[in-house]
């Protein structure tokens, strides 16, 4: 049984690290506002966004963190969920006469 939990939180750990600090969709400040259709997932949502794994990973654990899920992010369908967006910033441009 030890095992077991040893191998849960180690998953846990590995999916979820504690520390996102690379994880910029968490500290984005702009949301867009969803609502889970039927049979839809977070990881569904978050391939909306990106089409990029890896920042589908990203941007799946933010959804999870951000609306308090639970680790293995179950959502039922109509909830409403936030979605940390970002934006791109343009460089400055310098203006012509």
């Amino acid at each position: 049984m030890k095992k077991l939990i040893w191998a849960f939180a180690a998953l846990y750990l590995f999916l979820f690290p504690p520390f996102n600090l690379d994880n910029a969709y968490l500290r984005s400040d702009r949301f867009d506002t969803v609502t889970v259709s039927r049979n839809e997932s977070v990881w569904d949502i978050a391939g909306r966004y990106t089409v990029d794994g890896k920042q589908a990973k990203k941007l799946t654990a933010a959804i999870i963190e951000v609306n308090g899920l639970t680790s293995d992010g179950a959502v039922r369908t109509g909830q409403k969920l936030r979605i940390p967006v970002l934006v791109k910033e343009l460089p400055p441009q310098m203006a012509e006469r």
